[in-house]
């Protein structure tokens, strides 16, 4: 399996999306850059921005997650 590696500029979008509490339209457009780059499939960019977000922005991820629950 070859190891891909996310553009330096999606790196950059996504960084400052994240600082600007916007981790939901981050999410989107990294499926949107997986899908349409690496050519996968809906379900497997899902897992991959999943795995993505908890390995590089665990906090933040974590701080979404349970707005999402109090608003559910």
């Amino acid at each position: 399996m070859e190891k891909r590696q996310v553009d330096n500029e999606m790196i950059t979008l996504l960084r400052q999306l994240v600082m600007q509490d916007q981790i939901k339209m981050a999410g989107l457009v990294l499926r949107t850059y997986f899908v349409r780059e690496w050519k996968v499939e809906q379900e497997l960019a899902n897992k991959y921005v999943r795995i993505y977000f908890t390995r590089y922005f665990p906090k933040q991820l974590d701080r979404y997650l349970k707005r999402q629950n109090r608003v559910s």
